[in-house]
């Protein structure tokens, strides 16, 4: 029988140009998805997605609970450029051996505010959902870096060169 796993975040930290935001940001994700090319024929049932080694257009998204005039300032300045650091400790249950805490990870973006916010004038809360253009994106924990994509310097890793390789068929 197969052991029961689940990954618990704790303690989860954001980071909006080195300024902490406590209990401000209900979340954040990224999306990454690869630039592929349709391969088919040669007696194929189909095509087939290939990963040509790029990446698409990376776009992030940060939740705010609510915004205030000086969270404005933050992602209005510097044309809208914004480094982003989100940190928090991982725990893996593990239900044959009990809870075990692994450590902790972070991501690292930096990249564009797409839609710079303004208040709203309301009693009620402001939520405000950014979206930024990622220029670089970096995921680490103690073990090291386990995903990194520098846009300006061309560099993606782990590197796989999935599409540098050919496949010639002779018939």
């Amino acid at each position: 029988m197969a052991t029961e796993k689940s990954v618990v975040w704790r303690d989860q930290s954001v980071f909006l140009n080195n300024t902490m935001y406590i209990g401000r940001v209900s979340q954040a994700s990224c999306d990454i998805r690869r630039k592929t090319t349709n391969v088919g024929g040669l007696g194929g049932v189909g095509n087939v997605e290939v990963p040509t080694g790029k990446v698409e257009p990376i776009k992030a998204q940060l939740n705010f609970n609510s915004l205030s005039v000086a969270d404005i300032r933050q992602l209005t300045r510097n044309d809208g450029y914004v480094e982003l650091r989100m940190t928090g400790t991982v725990r893996v249950l593990d239900t044959d051996t009990g809870t075990r805490t692994v450590g902790g990870a972070s991501t690292r973006i930096k990249g564009w505010v797409l839609n710079p916010p303004t208040p709203t004038y309301s009693d009620d809360p402001q939520p405000y959902n950014i979206e930024i253009s990622v220029l670089f994106i970096e995921v680490a924990d103690q073990s090291g870096t386990a995903l990194l994509i520098d846009i300006p310097n061309g560099i993606i890793e782990p590197s796989g060169d999935s599409g540098s390789y050919g496949v010639t068929i002779t018939i």
